[in-house]
């Protein structure tokens, strides 16, 4: 520790006259009525919900406020909270036995919600409707197709083959046969010059 002959003490800002300087002793009763309060929450609950927010110092106002309010709708909240979970309940998916159609709906129409959230997790969670949805779409789309002559529509034209039948056809030209004829007790002569293997 070696002395500082230039120390002054602590640092402290330079102290400047303001003429509009006032201290308000009761500032609630200056205040605007309060048309919400805002609360920011990081959880990974869901479904918080705040209401009736008391502002003061008062123990016993908070007690009467939460008596006049929270503690009238707390009940008639709990049995709504319980009526909709009991019609949750009743939306399960009903069997394939039970009734196919219901069941395909429903099970396309949560798969379509979940496609609107993130359609990875539709397709990981449901892969057999996101299946059956591209086939079905793939068929519409080749069935309109056929219909209007987008596939296939480029045919080639059937021609004739060029191949001869051993039957005669109009466009034939008469043949005549002028294969060499041997005379009467002699040897056919062969003019095609080609030599026959003994």
């Amino acid at each position: 520790m070696i002395d500082n002959p230039a120390y002054k003490g602590e640092w402290a800002p330079r102290k400047i006259p303001n003429p509009d300087f006032f201290e308000d002793l009761e500032p609630a009763k200056s205040l605007n009525k309060i048309g919400g309060v805002g609360i920011e929450l990081w959880t990974m609950t869901e479904d918080i919900l705040f209401d009736n927010i008391y502002i003061g110092h008062s123990v016993e106002d908070a007690k009467t406020f939460a008596a006049q309010t929270f503690e009238v709708k707390k009940p008639l909240e709990a049995a709504t909270a319980k009526a909709a979970d009991k019609l949750d309940d009743d939306d399960e998916l009903p069997s394939w036995k039970e009734d196919p159609i219901t069941f395909i709906r429903q099970k396309v129409i949560l798969f379509i919600d979940l496609v609107q959230i993130d359609p990875v997790l539709a397709l990981k969670t449901h892969p057999e409707t996101g299946a059956a949805l591209a086939g079905a779409l793939f068929t519409l789309f080749g069935m309109i197709g056929a219909l209007f002559g987008l596939v296939g529509a480029q045919q080639k034209p059937i021609t004739k083959s060029s191949k001869k039948t051993d039957a005669p056809s109009p466009d034939d030209k008469k043949k005549i046969d002028t294969a060499p004829v041997a005379a009467a007790g002699g040897e056919k002569k062969d003019e095609s010059g080609v030599k026959k293997r003994k």
